[in-house]
């Protein structure tokens, strides 16, 4: 568990007391390659820190599997809305591959928020980052072409061609697994 306190520490300092009620309250956790971590319908009830492996969340529309976003390991995961909001998710969550996580409920979050007001920094200053990155990524994803989409992607998350295989990135852009081959190859 070690991994996701290093996490923690690279935003706020912890005590050793807050770091100890982590550890009582998080689980460690596998998840096998194409298990469904979050169905659609259901409310999110973790925060995930995902030690290894990597994770997609996607949705179906009109039949087709649409991946909105893949995590790779050292990240925080979850369905957002359906966490912070604790409201049904409107997309699924699946291990891209065999994935090693500690899982925090929801509950227990706010338990420790409560108990350690330096962990409310911690969630805020990773929301803001997490949003940051996320707001670049949207903001020019509508305006650009295929190519200008890939290059503004692989900017804001340069390891996700290590950790998502082709159809999950062209799913992503909206464009097709075609259309992103030929865009590498150039």
């Amino acid at each position: 568990m070690q991994e996701f306190i290093d996490y923690i520490k690279g935003f706020i300092d912890v005590s050793e007391e807050t770091v100890e009620h982590i550890l009582n309250v998080a689980n460690e956790e596998t998840f096998e390659k194409g298990q469904q971590i979050l169905n659609i319908g259901k409310t999110c009830k973790y925060l995930y820190f995902l030690k290894e492996g990597s994770v997609r969340s996607f949705i179906y529309q009109k039949g087709k599997d649409i991946t909105h976003w893949v995590y790779g390991d050292k990240s925080l995961f979850t369905s957002w809305g359906s966490y912070v909001l604790q409201q049904p998710s409107n997309e699924y969550l699946e291990a891209i591959d065999e994935c090693k996580v500690i899982a925090i409920s929801y509950d227990n979050w706010q338990k420790l928020y409560q108990e350690h007001p330096e962990l409310e920094r911690f969630g805020r200053l990773m929301m803001e980052q997490e949003l940051a990155v996320i707001d670049e990524f949207y903001k020019g994803y509508y305006f650009l072409s295929a190519k200008e989409k890939y290059e503004l992607l692989i900017s804001a998350y340069p390891r996700i061609t290590q950790i998502a295989n082709l159809g999950h990135i062209a799913s992503m852009l909206g464009i097709s697994q075609e259309t992103l081959s030929r865009i590498r190859v150039k």
